[in-house]
């Protein structure tokens, strides 16, 4: 009679558990890595839009003098904005630039908008 070992050893079954182990990690780090990545498209999409729907109120107010001015969202807690008119080179042209703020600590990210607006005649 033969006698045939038809097995692995636990050197093999050891180094596969090894490389499946090194793919499990892998695809959780490139898994958490796409959300990150997908809450920042998001919360930078929300942003766009929010700037973009101040600027717009803002045009639709009339641009009449320079200042700054800030705030927040009632419905975006998270997001604050600031807005700049400034004077520009050109007779009755404002340069109307909008920052919306977004994040806490060092994670703080910004949105700026740039505008130039024909003044309201008075």
């Amino acid at each position: 009679m033969s006698n045939k070992n038809s097995g692995f050893t636990l050197l093999e079954v050891m180094i596969s558990l090894l490389i499946i182990a090194t793919s499990f990690v892998v695809l959780l780090h490139s898994r958490n890595q796409s959300i990150i990545a997908a809450d920042y498209a998001r919360s930078v999409t929300i942003a766009t839009l929010l700037a973009s729907e101040k600027m717009g109120e803002m045009e639709q107010g009339g641009i009449s003098s320079g200042g700054d001015d800030s705030g927040g969202f009632e419905d975006y807690p998270g997001y604050s904005w600031h807005s700049t008119v400034s004077d520009t080179a050109y007779e009755h042209m404002k340069e109307v630039r909008v920052e919306i703020s977004f994040g806490d600590g060092r994670g703080k990210r910004s949105v700026d908008l740039v505008n130039y607006v024909r003044e309201k005649e008075q």
